[in-house]
Order: structure tokens, then C-alpha cells, then sequence
């Protein structure tokens, strides 16, 4: 984590965040990992939040930024931003649907939820190009054999052949390449007042459906549902539906199955990236690699 936790940075920091708002006590680091770090900074109106991510991850702020622009009512919306840096501030979102789900155990917000991101989705395609340009990583369908080639060389793995016919049979839908956040789970979603979504660090500019990977097996964890659960079905057509301009709800769910596989690459990519930024990579190296196989799997079969 070298930077985000060094006191030259912090100083750098707090000098920033004093520029922004009123601090009104100590400035504390509460979170601290190889891809961001998050300092709760009280104000005379209460804690707001500083966040810096790491290199590999720098797209955060300008993502979170272009987002809350377009859906303020479902992004977290920072107070202040420098892109440069990949800084912000942000407000306190109050309490995750995480902590809500354990209080009222039912998967009934997802419904809400998966419709409204599917509609930001559709709503950001304008916005990709610019965002790329600020550092959003690039996996649309027509780079994904060579990104899967160049991971499988990094991690000593066999690149599968049949990444380029799965990427053919998706792009034959005609579905536009949207915003991805390839962590949207319950963790990374305030529910107070409606949801706000928050963490973009893992975005990417790629297929929309890749986002269901996630998205479905935090809600099958967090109500231990068989992977093909009737209520997970459910979520995924409710999602689906608002692509309805695409083709019928059977043919979007083929083009969903199809796309778990880019989803499942998404996730071994966003692996590799933390071990690049991380002092001790190892652990993430093989993340990287369990979602890389089950990758290959998905495209063999």
C-alpha cells in the first residue's frame, strides 16, 4: 500500500480536504487496502469521507463524479473532486443494504435495486467514450480474446479458444457496451432514503450483463439460494427486462448466460489489477486465477 497510509500523503491529504470543508476534530483513517484507502473526517454538520484510490484503480472519482451527475438519486454524489489525484469527498451515505438485509432478511430490495442500475446502464452508454479516456479500464467485446490471451501468459494459464465465438454470439444481440461496476453487492450500497450506489473502483466500460455475475451470487450468499433459485431467476428477468428494446426476455436470457463469462474475466482481471498495486500480491494473484478458470470453463463449455 505504499502511499495511502505514509504521512507525507496524509499530510497531503488532510492540506486538501481542509480546502473543502470545516474539520472540526481528528481526521481518521478507517480504511485501508491495496486499492484505496478512506479517511471519516467530522464536520460541524457531521463525518464526511475522503477517499483515494490507487493507481490501477484511478477511474474512481471520475466515474463516481460523471455518474451522480446523471443519476444523483442512485449515486453516491461526491461534495468535492480531484480527478488528478483520484480524490474525493463524499457524504455520509448512512447505513448499507448490507446491514438493512440483516436487520429485514429478504431479497425484496434487489428487486428495486437491479431495475434502477440496469436503467443508469443504459443511461451512462454517452458518457463511456469520455470515461475511458479518464481511466476507465476497456473490456468491451472486441478486446476480450486479446485481454484473456495477455492474463492467461501473466498467470502461467491456458487461454481458452473459445472466447472469440462467445464474444461473436453476444455482440450478435447488439446490446451497447454500458458502465459495469463488477461489484455490486450489498456491501457497496447505502439503502437510506432509497439506494445509493458507491465503490466504483472495479468498474469497466463492457457488456451490461456482465454485472449480474456479482450481483447474483452476493444475494445467493446472503440468503443461501442454489444457483438457480427461482428468486435469483426472478432478479435476473426483472434486470433483463429493461433492455427490452434488445430482443425478447428468452433471448436476453442467452445473452446473459453468454455474458457470465465476461463477467467471470472482469473479476480475474480486477484480481490481477489489486496484486499489481499490492505489497504482497499473492493472495490476489490467486483470486486472479480462480476466477480465470472458472472463466475458461464457462467459455470451453
Amino acid at each position: 500500500m505504499a502511499g495511502l497510509d505514509d504521512a507525507a500523503f496524509l499530510a497531503e491529504a488532510r492540506g486538501w480536504i481542509e480546502t473543502n470543508v470545516d474539520v472540526r476534530g481528528e481526521i481518521e483513517q478507517v480504511h485501508l487496502r491495496p486499492w484505496s484507502t478512506v479517511l471519516r473526517v467530522p464536520t460541524a454538520g457531521g463525518n464526511v469521507f475522503f477517499k483515494a484510490a490507487a493507481s490501477a484503480f484511478a477511474h474512481d472519482a471520475a466515474v463516481t463524479e460523471a455518474l451522480s451527475g446523471l443519476r444523483p438519486d442512485l449515486v453516491l454524489a461526491p461534495l468535492a473532486v480531484d480527478r488528478e489525484r483520484s480524490w474525493m469527498l463524499l457524504p455520509d451515505g448512512g447505513e448499507r443494504l448490507r446491514e438493512l438485509l440483516a436487520r429485514a432478511p429478504h431479497p425484496r430490495p434487489w428487486y428495486e435495486l437491479l431495475p434502477a442500475y440496469a436503467d443508469l446502464q443504459l443511461t451512462s452508454g454517452p458518457e463511456l467514450e469520455e470515461l475511458v479516456a479518464a481511466g476507465l479500464h476497456d473490456l468491451r467485446l472486441e478486446l476480450l480474446t486479446g485481454l484473456a490471451e495477455r492474463l492467461a501468459l501473466e498467470l502461467g494459464e491456458t487461454a481458452p479458444s473459445g472466447t472469440g465465438r462467445v464474444c461473436e454470439e453476444l455482440a450478435a444481440y447488439r446490446i451497447p457496451a454500458t458502465i459495469q461496476h463488477d461489484d455490486l453487492h450489498d456491501g457497496n450500497v447505502f439503502a437510506c432514503d432509497g439506494y445509493r450506489i458507491f465503490d466504483w473502483g472495479d468498474s469497466v466500460a463492457s457488456h451490461p450483463f456482465a454485472s449480474l455475475v456479482v450481483a447474483l451470487r452476493g444475494v445467493a450468499y446472503r440468503f443461501e439460494l442454489a444457483e438457480h433459485d427461482p428468486d435469483l431467476d426472478r432478479l435476473r428477468d426483472a434486470y433483463l427486462k429493461r433492455f427490452s428494446a434488445f430482443g425478447s426476455l428468452d433471448e436476453l436470457r442467452r445473452a446473459a448466460e453468454l455474458a457470465r463469462s465476461v463477467g467471470m474475466l472482469s473479476r480475474a482481471l480486477s484480481w490481477w489489477r489489486v496484486a499489481s498495486v499490492a505489497d504482497e500480491p499473492e493472495e490476489y494473484v490467486e483470486g486472479s486465477r480462480e476466477w480465470f478458470r472458472e472463466f475458461a470453463a464457462a467459455v470451453r463449455d
